[in-house]
């Protein structure tokens, strides 16, 4: 009875012939139970900073891999493609399993997604996000690097993954790309992962991680209970705006001024500015 109970579950989520696929995996859950620290060397991490596109890129991982459909709840991503900061346990559903993660290179990330954003807009994303749970920052202690996040400032957590320093596989992946041409960020996503994916998969995925999708898929009940838990303000969105550049319209151009000049070389080479 309890088989057949998961097999109705994973193919409410799932496309059909993945739901067939995982189920015959993870009735018996022949990975185990594991700490969150229990990793492999084929596993891969998404690594970014802040507000840098990690949840989103969470969202795709969960939906090209597994074929996730349009009635897959945030939890169940986050069962799939686990935060290492709010999971202290997880299964291992298959040999190469996915994890998000802030981190700073670490030798057990041998093969990673780094999703990198411009820093004026994921700062401003993050100052929001704090004052929706209660915990306001000022824009300048942030804009100045007076607060670390994770441990580095915006160009100290993309300067350490540019370093490489144990010489991790890394698909580098600009927030700013998915935004203006989701399609070939997917396409290279499945090469880095050899995965093989039709156009039609491609674009479901596309709509189902669309900013629009992803903001319903917020006002759904298990989104709403996550945010209580992190006690976000009634009414506020962890998916904000999905625009770019609106740091223009809400920062000060002496703040602006400040954070180009410190991270001038990264602007440049990464987004042809100043």
């Amino acid at each position: 009875m309890k088989k057949k109970i998961k097999k109705i579950i994973l193919k409410k989520l799932l496309s059909n012939s993945e739901a067939e696929k995982l189920a015959a995996q993870t009735i018996v859950f022949p990975g185990g139970l594991k700490t969150i620290s229990e990793t492999k060397p084929e596993d891969v991490f998404i690594v970014g900073f802040p507000k840098s596109g990690n949840t989103l890129m969470q969202h795709i991982i969960a939906h090209l891999v597994y074929g996730l459909n349009n009635e897959a709840s945030r939890s169940m991503v986050n069962l799939i493609v686990p935060d290492i900061y709010a999971n202290s346990h997880y299964f291992r559903f298959n040999d190469r399993c996915f994890f998000k993660s802030h981190d700073l290179p670490k030798p057990e990330y041998k093969k990673v997604i780094y999703i990198m954003r411009d820093g004026r807009e994921a700062l401003l994303s993050y100052y929001h996000m704090m004052y929706n749970m209660g915990k306001p920052v000022s824009l300048e202690d942030l804009y100045s690097n007076k607060i670390k996040l994770f441990g580095a400032t915006w160009s100290e957590h993309i300067e350490a993954w540019e370093k490489n320093p144990f010489n991790s596989e890394i698909l580098w992946i600009r927030y700013e790309d998915l935004y203006s041409n989701k399609l070939i960020e997917l396409e290279k996503i499945c090469v880095f992962l050899n995965l093989n994916r039709s156009v039609n998969e491609l674009n479901e995925v596309e709509m189902f991680t669309s900013f629009e999708f992803m903001s319903n898929l917020e006002t759904k009940s298990d989104w709403k209970q996550i945010k209580s838990n992190k006690n976000f303000t009634q009414g506020s969105s962890f998916v904000r705006k999905g625009k770019l550049d609106t740091y223009k319209e809400e920062v000060t151009e002496n703040l602006i001024k400040y954070f180009n000049d410190e991270n001038t070389r990264l602007l440049k080479k990464y987004y042809n500015d100043l």
